[in-house]
């Protein structure tokens, strides 16, 4: 949080001495907007390396089965992981090109009182540094057997928990694969502690 708010606090900066920068150039003051844009460009510099060297320093986090990993009072553990050459009822079997990899995840809210979910996250598959989206033909075979899964995103009231089923279609020859939970290019990617660049991702383990 605190690495947060000095972004923000950063941003807020950077935003009014460009501003300054703008109303210097239409006075026809240059040289003054010139050394503004100069400080705002070294200043930015210094702190994106900054972001980089701590990312690079971090070590990867490793979640074994039924420990959460939680974003703030949204936690996230794998639960059960399964494989499977075919899904769904006799009449609408799906094959894999692969194998299936059923993975159920726990999906539980710590809050102290407030209704909220964690928004834009997905699930991926993670083996030999090639990551493996979710599968919709192997989701849709899976769901037709056993009903409709609660989302990664599901809005949760304090201390409610949910079980969300993610399908995935890896080849044959993946080793041990693991879950790795993404919001995708988000602001984190610009504070210091949290910027996934040059960090290899939080792994949650898929086996004992």
């Amino acid at each position: 949080m605190l690495f947060e708010l000095f972004f923000l606090a950063f941003l807020l900066v950077s935003v009014v001495a460009l501003a300054g920068a703008i109303i210097a150039i239409v006075r026809d003051a240059r040289h003054t907007a010139k050394r503004v844009l100069w400080m705002l460009a070294a200043s930015w510099a210094v702190y994106l390396a900054l972001v980089a060297a701590v990312s690079a320093a971090t070590p990867q986090r490793i979640f074994p089965m039924g420990e959460d990993q939680c974003f703030d009072e949204m936690c996230f553990a794998v639960v059960k992981a399964e494989t499977a050459t075919e899904l769904g009822p006799p009449t609408q079997i799906v094959k894999a090109t692969g194998v299936f990899h059923v993975v159920t995840i726990r999906v539980g809210s710590h809050s102290g009182g407030r209704t909220q979910r964690e928004g834009g996250l997905r699930a991926l598959l993670l083996d030999a540094g090639k990551t493996y989206a979710q599968s919709p033909g192997g989701q849709r075979a899976w769901e037709s057997s056993n009903g409709a899964t609660a989302q990664l995103t599901a809005m949760l009231s304090p201390g409610e928990t949910v079980l969300s089923v993610q399908v995935f279609d890896l080849p044959r020859e993946t080793a041990s694969p693991g879950l790795v939970l993404s919001h995708g290019f988000t602001p984190g990617y610009f504070v210091i502690g949290e910027s996934p660049i040059f960090r290899k991702p939080a792994l949650m383990r898929i086996a004992p």
